[in-house]
């Protein structure tokens, strides 16, 4: 919650603290202007909502993936050619 506050006021710092700096400067700029921030915050909402799902589905594929076993016996090939 407090970064969509802070993405708000600050849209810039968002796009800092993900390590985008080319992009936050371009914020940064857009920011400066008046009419221009509202976009600029949009954005900022739009990368911290992306960046929570990404969070979301990487420990949702850390928590369900398969044990791989390196004793398993190795699939079998059907008309294997010799």
């Amino acid at each position: 919650m407090m970064s969509l506050k802070l993405s708000s006021l600050f849209p810039c710092v968002s796009f800092f603290s993900k390590g985008r700096l080319v992009t936050a400067s371009l914020v940064l700029l857009m920011q400066l202007s008046i009419i221009l921030w509202p976009i600029a915050v949009r954005w900022a909402r739009t990368l911290n909502e992306r960046h929570g799902v990404e969070k979301l589905l990487a420990e949702l594929s850390e928590t369900h993936r398969v044990p791989s076993d390196p004793y398993a016996a190795p699939t079998k090939r059907f008309r294997q050619l010799a």
